[in-house]
């Protein structure tokens, strides 16, 4: 019988063991995902990657219809390699510090809000006193001297138990900051890797740009070899070819003029990729290799439809508001009291003698537990004007979200159709240039039969020339507002590593 007393003493107490270990798990589990233990769990996992709310906080989001790393840039450079246009976006958000700035803007709001709940927790503090103390008085003639030591420790628990929204009110409006701070980071992805396709966009336009005058001068050459062989025949006179020499020297004047915007464009994907201007350039990829885009694949109220839903700058405006919705709800709070626990535990410990002949030691408890309430009855108006003004900040906030959407369909609108303009002009210009190629051949082989003029010649040249820089500028444009479009409708994505 005793033995089966103590299996069942045994059983109990390994049930409740395992029972204790299994809450205690669950608990550092839940815990683990709390934003005071845990804030950057709700921030950005990194630098490179966009934020993405829950799916359950998506749609409250959506509105319906550098220090500049000259070194590690310089080492890029000496690998003599081309870059394409992922790989520099992938390099500018590593190196871009408006991409970091961002980052730890949004992790300092993911702090926040986590310390925004710690009112939901008890507070204990500790409080201790110690030293030594010397007195004497006179008692009846008699001259005492006290010498004593003393340490007083004291611990204090306070509590609040209602407090009528205000912890809900200040927690939700560091949540929805924090959201808010989470979608500027997305924002400012979506910044640089624009800023990175316009300025590559550029810089391989400028070098086709002079890879064209390059070609330009070659056709002067040839102008004035056909001009010289003429005159070496007395079939044409000295005037013409002064002419075709002014014409070579104006594209010699033209490519140097090239070379020196090739440098503007260096230093615009300097700026884009967060490195120092003078850095060794990069080499990027031809404009011609890159594809031309035929279609957006949607329609102007689509795309207008897909940047309420998408666009982080435009969440991060109802983020705000929302910010300023939970402020309203704090500062009405403020009209009710607070209810709290308070509880405290300490010790009086002293150790003295009388005239260094008698010793006394005491050790006194002192603890209490009290419920709290605290009420401000009135506070100047405080109160009453807190709420006025929390309450036209918040229509504010609503109408800046008002104002943010007009933006965008606007900007959407506008994006919409310079594509469309820029899709019809890049084709027109593959049509002047092929008509000015066939127009020149015509003239340089008319010309050299003596059936055309330098003056015809020439000028079937400068169109051809001009052809060509128009042929360029319409492309890099075209590629630049398809860029254009998706950044508009927020859909820029950084590339996958």
């Amino acid at each position: 019988m005793k033995q089966s007393k103590r299996r069942d003493r045994r059983f109990l107490a390994t049930s409740l063991w395992a029972v204790g270990l299994g809450l205690w798990l669950a608990g550092c589990a839940y815990l683990e995902q709390q934003p005071e233990v845990n804030p950057d769990g709700f921030a950005p996992r990194s630098v490179q990657r966009s934020w993405r709310p829950p799916a359950a906080d998506r749609q409250q989001y959506s509105v319906a219809p550098a220090a500049p790393l000259t070194s590690s840039a310089q080492a890029l450079a000496a690998a003599g390699k081309t870059y394409q246009l992922p790989e520099l976006i992938d390099l500018a958000l590593r190196h871009n510090p408006a991409t970091r700035q961002a980052w730890a803007s949004a992790r300092a709001a993911a702090a926040a809000y986590g310390g925004a709940r710690s009112p939901y927790y008890p507070a204990l503090s500790y409080d201790g006193d110690a030293g030594y103390d010397k007195f004497q008085f006179q008692d009846k003639g008699n001259e005492i001297v006290i010498r004593q030591w003393q340490y007083t420790p004291a611990l204090q628990l306070t509590y609040t138990l209602l407090d009528f929204g205000r912890r809900s009110a200040s927690a939700d409006a560091a949540r929805e900051q924090l959201a808010a701070m989470n979608f500027a980071f997305d924002r400012q992805i979506q910044d640089v890797v624009f800023n990175t396709q316009r300025a590559f966009y550029a810089l391989s336009a400028s070098k086709a740009a002079v890879e064209a005058a390059r070609k330009n001068v070659e056709l002067a050459q040839t102008d004035v070899e056909a001009v010289d062989q003429r005159l070496q025949l007395g079939l044409a006179t000295q005037p013409a070819l002064l002419l075709a020499r002014q014409r070579q020297a104006q594209a010699e004047y033209d490519l140097e003029n090239a070379k020196v915007l090739v440098r503007d464009a260096q230093a615009d994907l300097a700026v884009a990729l967060g490195v120092a201007a003078n850095a060794a350039p990069l080499e990027v990829e031809n404009l011609d290799r890159q594809p031309v885009p035929r279609a957006l694949g949607a329609t102007v109220d689509q795309l207008i439809d897909a940047a309420m839903k998408q666009r982080p700058d435009l969440a991060a405006q109802v983020a705000a508001l929302r910010q300023r919705e939970a402020q309203v709800r704090g500062t009405r709070a403020q009209w009710y009291p607070t209810v709290g626990l308070a509880a405290g535990y300490g010790e009086d410990i002293w150790s003295y003698n009388f005239n260094s002949l008698s010793v006394v030691n005491t050790r006194i408890p002192q603890y209490s537990a009290l419920l709290t309430m605290h009420w401000d009855l009135f506070t100047g108006l405080r109160r009453l004007n807190d709420d006025r003004q929390a309450e036209a900040q918040r229509e504010a906030a609503r109408a800046q979200v008002e104002a943010f959407a007009v933006d965008t369909t606007a900007q959407m609108w506008r994006v919409y159709y310079q594509f469309k303009t820029a899709l019809e002009k890049y084709q027109y210009a593959q049509a002047i240039q092929a008509a000015s190629r066939e127009a020149y051949d015509s003239n340089l082989e008319a010309y050299r039969q003596g059936l055309s003029t330098i003056v015809e010649l020439l000028s079937a040249g400068n169109d051809l020339a001009g052809a060509r820089y128009t042929l360029i500028q319409s492309k890099a444009d075209l590629l630049s507002a398809s860029a254009a479009v998706a950044y508009a409708a927020g859909a820029v994505q950084a590339p996958d590593r």
